[in-house]
């Protein structure tokens, strides 16, 4: 070499620089497509399980909001447990004079008075003094044409019409009239002098795997035959939830006492549909608010 002369080393990568590569970018693409697949996954499952939760929200909110207002002795469930009915409330406020079997002669059967709430009352409907009785199946058993007579399931008479008895009471007493003139008497009195006026009977079951909700099915006297006489179709027959596992809904009633109020109780275990293993099982508790 002489002297000024520049001597240029060209460096290159041997095979196992080169290997080494490989084995690292491929270790290192591995990591980020695992990532983002468990990132996916994780995902999917969160959303999974949101939707199972908001179905669930969805039946609790809708079952609470109907069944805690029930008329208080209308509660009956299934022989399988599968069904719960109730009888909803309209309105309720105070009588000052209602026809009982052991009223006098002088108490006209054909109405009831009350005093309005609010100046507002439900004009159509069925009325209900405490309905309590140890028959489950004693206020669905009705019999408009004939007044009690001490038979233990006439509670409850049809609405004609409300009027005003005076309407410068400072209490704004009304009365309901009974249809078509008919004479009725009540089986017995409330404690508080509460009367209601309540609505055709609701109930909810489950079919399949679907939770349904009933109405507009009239009286039916035995809670045995409620299933074979409730509605199959809309608008009568409304779909609440699907993804419930076969025979997972389970209800149960225990009567109110003294020192708390009605309950009825029910445990269900949802499903997705795609992924077996994931389900969310649900146990709730409605306190039933009124009181005969």
């Amino acid at each position: 070499m002489t002297k000024g002369s520049v001597y240029t080393a060209q460096h290159a990568f041997t095979l196992i620089e080169l290997i080494i590569v490989i084995v690292l970018m491929s270790i290192m693409a591995a990591g980020s497509v695992q990532f983002i697949s468990y990132s996916a996954l994780g995902y999917v499952d969160t959303a999974r399980r949101a939707e199972l939760a908001s179905t669930a929200t969805i039946i609790n909110e809708k079952m609470s909001r109907i069944i805690r207002d029930a008329l208080p002795g209308s509660i009956r469930v299934t022989a399988d447990n599968r069904c719960v009915e109730i009888i909803p409330i309209l309105a309720s406020s105070f009588y000052t004079l209602a026809p009982f079997t052991d009223s006098t002669s002088t108490v006209n059967r054909n109405e009831v008075r009350v005093i309005n709430i609010n100046g507002e009352l439900a004009q159509t409907g069925f009325l209900a003094i405490n309905p309590i009785s140890s028959n489950i199946n004693a206020a669905y058993r009705r019999n408009a044409t004939s007044p009690v007579s001490g038979y233990v399931s006439e509670m409850m008479a049809t609405i004609d019409n409300l009027g005003t008895v005076d309407p410068d009471l400072s209490d704004d007493q009304s009365y309901y009239r009974f249809n078509a003139g008919t004479l009725f008497e009540f089986l017995q009195p409330s404690p508080q002098k509460r009367v209601f006026v309540v609505d055709n009977p609701r109930a909810f079951c489950q079919s399949g795997t679907r939770l349904f909700y009933y109405r507009n099915y009239g009286f039916i006297q035995d809670i045995a035959n409620l299933q074979a006489g409730l509605p199959t179709a809309q608008p009568n027959r409304l779909l609440i939830a699907d993804r419930l596992l076969n025979d997972s809904l389970v209800f149960s009633f225990t009567q109110p006492s003294l020192q708390r109020n009605g309950i009825v109780a029910y445990q269900l275990t949802l499903s997705d549909d795609t992924q077996a293993s994931e389900i969310l099982q649900i146990n709730q508790e409605i306190h039933i608010r009124n009181v005969p």
